[in-house]
């Protein structure tokens, strides 16, 4: 049986494409790595933390996106 390399699910011997993702079976798997170089950026507000804990979710990314 032959094992997708993308989803990991066995398939049929004679399987050309994976049964459930439909990736090529026989292809040879590419490294996707890259080194890059990046630059964060943090931004603290004062006081997100009480408001956090006393709204739910939706009403404190509403406050944010004033």
């Amino acid at each position: 049986m032959a094992v997708c390399a993308a989803c990991g699910i066995e398939n049929r011997a004679a399987a050309r494409f994976c049964d459930a993702c439909g990736a090529h079976l026989h292809a040879t798997v590419e490294s996707r790595e890259q080194r890059k170089t990046v630059t964060v950026v943090f931004c603290d507000i004062v006081g997100s933390t009480a408001i956090g804990e006393r709204l739910d979710a939706e009403s404190v990314r509403n406050l944010l996106e004033r």
